[in-house]
């Protein structure tokens, strides 16, 4: 596998285990804690999660803790299908940085790993955490805000989440409130979401 989870043989003062994560891709691999860490009895090595049932000195349910182990594993998920898509190299410091982000609560973005330039736009620098949900129905990422080189034409890249995770450039009046014609209501094509929708966390 890819990514494992296994219990540190040391015990804190607990007289817990922290759990690590190692993750292995393309020859590259890294290792870190998850910062959790539970009894050595409520274990499930083959499942490599917590039994049903247990807590941790600070609290946290097993259940907690295993959505969070699954979390992480949509991440490095997320990041592994973007460099084998993209034909990219993965460094152990690009690892690093997608683990960090996971373990910060926060959705690591192969994005802003990597920056890719896109004909006849200029990414913007300072990029934050979106999602959105389209007219389409599909959940998508923010890759960066961009505008054109050759007038004032702004647009937001986004990266389709799941199924083919095509690249789509779309006009930033989009994500703007109109009305279509012949309908009294305004509409937005593209809503911005929370990510807890979107992973189901």
């Amino acid at each position: 596998m890819p990514v494992r989870f296994t219990l540190e043989k040391r015990t804190n003062k607990q007289g817990e285990c922290p759990i690590r994560i190692s993750w292995s891709f393309c020859g590259q691999r890294y290792q870190t804690t998850l910062r959790i860490s539970v009894k050595e009895t409520d274990w499930d090595e083959e499942n490599r999660m917590v039994r049903a049932e247990a807590h941790n000195h600070n609290g946290q349910s097993a259940d907690e803790i295993n959505l969070f182990i699954k979390r992480v594993e949509l991440v490095v998920s997320s990041i592994e299908q973007h460099f084998h898509g993209n034909e990219k190299e993965l460094t152990k410091e690009m690892m690093k940085l997608a683990v960090s982000d996971a373990l910060s609560e926060d959705i690591a973005r192969p994005e802003d790993i990597l920056r890719r330039d896109i004909e006849g736009l200029e990414p913007q620098p300072e990029l934050v955490t979106e999602y959105y949900e389209g007219p389409d129905n599909q959940y998508y990422k923010l890759i960066c805000d961009a505008k054109s080189k050759f007038n004032s034409d702004r647009f937001k890249i986004l990266q389709e989440l799941f199924g083919r995770r095509d690249r789509i450039i779309v006009p930033e009046n989009y994500f703007k409130p109109f009305r279509e014609t012949g309908n009294m209501y305004s509409t937005t094509k593209y809503t911005k979401i929370d990510y807890k929708k979107v992973f189901g966390v």
